[in-house]
């Protein structure tokens, strides 16, 4: 017994260091375009005036913003004012690994097993490997899993310091990433739809004077637990009025799905599966268990996976959710399979001396192969963000007496963020809700750059409307490629490099 126990807390600690090292290893070195307007929001939180819900970093006069994950800003301000870039690659390193840890631990928790969790936690990480970076999903990402883990045991023990952690995580959401709030309200469904189906059944059985069975494939339960957990939902949707914004937790979500930036930004898009075979991987295995298979899912756990998929499929964003509560299904269903069908000590047999010298080996090797391409790049993508550009463009403002504050720029979405990261006013940057209508009096913003960009409309009355003097291109982008094959007249060039290009608008 001893023994059994010394190993379990042997594979425990090597599963933990594992796991850290793999999601080091996932750690992206170069940094992307929300970073640079984190930094910048943050450090504008501190040192200037606070929270002011008026943008200071675009020459577009009076545009409202609404500071969605203010904390996380001022966070990640603070860590660049003591390390700089290597301070943030080292934060997004950190936080990562909290992340894998916390996946590990919770799966380990509620699927009571080890090695089946380990695995379950290198898939789900590897599939999220694509979102670590310094941005504030991969905070909330964290506070997500404990969710689900905090709702569990409020249900299953009634102890109120689970609906207390489940308080404090809705008011950390509220605060760090403001646009996925309202999803934290979606995680309690499930639980609450199980236990209303469970009464229903419960009163249909009574009325017909029948006994109440479980299903083939269904389990489904009614758990007093969750009467607390629906007060605690109530009192979570207070929350909301703990921040600083105001009513912005409620409306947020609400404007930005009634605009259309979502339909011109990446991430937003519908899931293709085709594209994605991690996803169709796991979607296989999922279904392949419960068809042909004995085990049976909770129907808390196929409702929850039935609303994330159709999510899923509605924005492929939200793709992340369902892999991280996902794979606390599929942990379940696996474990259970396991216990089913195999050899108890076949499951178990990862944690002999062989098995664990065979995963040290894997999982080093596997780290390895995903870092060794990144430890060459750096922070700053020079062909995505215009770093000799900007420094040119500020020593020709000051050379030529030229103030900022009177320039207006004409940029592009992708590098905005680092202009102004620059200190260089933008006409558009990657926070897409500040250029939208529904956050600005009817001022379309974005419409006017993704019209002018994609030449659905000619550039240059979008140019003319926003009297713009002077424009940064990609080399490559189509208004600079007309620009110069048909000799635009009004354009001058001023500098060139092997990415960009400047001109000055000569009327």
């Amino acid at each position: 017994m001893k023994e059994k126990i010394n190993k379990r807390i042997i594979f425990e600690i090597l599963a933990i260091v594992l796991i850290a090292i793999f999601c080091i290893s996932l750690t992206p070195k170069t940094l992307q375009n929300d970073t640079f307007y984190t930094i910048k929001i943050g450090e504008h939180i501190i040192q200037e005036k606070g929270i002011d819900m008026i943008d200071p970093f675009s020459w577009h006069e009076n545009l409202e913003y609404t500071y969605p994950h203010w904390l996380y800003d001022v966070i990640i301000y603070g860590i660049y004012s003591l390390g700089g870039m290597t301070g943030i690659y080292i934060s997004t390193c950190i936080f990562a690994i909290i992340l894998g840890i916390t996946v590990y631990k919770v799966n380990s928790k509620l699927a009571r097993n080890q090695v089946v969790s380990f695995f379950i936690t290198i898939g789900v990480m590897y599939m999220l490997k694509d979102y670590i970076t310094a941005r504030a999903q991969l905070v909330t990402f964290i506070l997500f899993i404990l969710q689900i883990f905090a709702i569990e045991k409020l249900i299953e023990t009634k102890q109120k310091r689970y609906g207390l952690a489940l308080i404090i995580i809705s008011i950390l959401v509220a605060n760090l990433h403001v646009a996925v709030w309202p999803f934290t309200f979606v995680l309690y469904l499930p639980y609450i739809a199980e236990y209303i189906i469970a009464i229903l059944e419960e009163k249909t059985a009574k009325k017909f004077g029948k006994e109440i069975k479980q299903g083939e494939k269904l389990l489904t339960e009614k758990k007093d637990g969750v009467k607390l957990l629906v007060i605690v939902m109530i009192i979570c949707i207070l929350t909301g009025l703990l921040t600083p914004l105001g009513t912005t937790p409620y409306t947020y979500l609400v404007k930005t799905m009634q605009g259309n930036t979502t339909d011109n930004i990446n991430e937003h898009q519908p899931l293709i599966l085709i594209n994605d075979s991690a996803v169709i991987s796991a979607i296989i295995i999922l279904l392949a268990i419960l068809i042909f298979t004995k085990v049976k899912i909770r129907l808390s756990d196929l409702i929850m996976l039935g609303g994330l998929t159709l999510l899923m499929f509605y924005s492929k964003r939200q793709s992340t959710i369902w892999v991280l509560v996902g794979g606390i299904i599929l942990n379940r269903l696996i474990y259970s399979l396991l216990e089913k069908y195999a050899d108890k000590k076949a499951i178990n047999s990862i944690i002999s001396k062989f098995g664990i010298f065979a995963l040290i080996v894997v999982m080093l090797s596997a780290s390895f192969y995903l870092i060794k391409p990144k430890l060459k790049t750096q922070y700053i993508d020079e062909s995505l963000y215009p770093v000799q550009m900007s420094e040119f463009i500020l020593n020709y403002f000051e050379e030529n007496n030229i103030d900022r504050a009177k320039v207006r720029l004409y940029n592009e979405y992708n590098y905005g963020s680092y202009l102004l990261y620059k200190d260089i006013p933008v006409f558009i940057d990657s926070r897409a809700d500040l250029y939208a209508p529904e956050f600005n009096g009817g001022r379309d913003i974005f419409t006017d750059f993704i019209e002018s960009s994609n030449l659905s409309v000619y550039f240059g009355d979008i140019f003319e409307k926003y009297d713009i003097t002077h424009v940064i291109l990609y080399k490559n982008s189509k208004i600079n490629m007309i620009i110069t094959e048909t000799n635009l007249r009004g354009y001058k060039l001023i500098k060139a490099d092997d990415y960009f290009v400047f001109y000055e608008i000569v009327k």
